[in-house]
């Protein structure tokens, strides 16, 4: 029981983080924070 909720709250956790950071066709990556709605671009790298 204690595998099933661990991997509940991993992957939970997993679909949160991906669905705040939308990515664009550009170099740049746009990013919104969760807890206060801020939304900024950073660069990305290792493409």
């Amino acid at each position: 029981m204690k595998k099933l909720v661990l991997w509940t709250l991993i992957s939970a956790f997993a679909l949160s983080v991906i669905g705040c950071a939308a990515t664009s066709g550009g170099e740049n990556m746009r990013v919104k924070c969760p807890s206060c709605g801020y939304e900024f671009d950073v660069e990305r790298y290792g493409r």
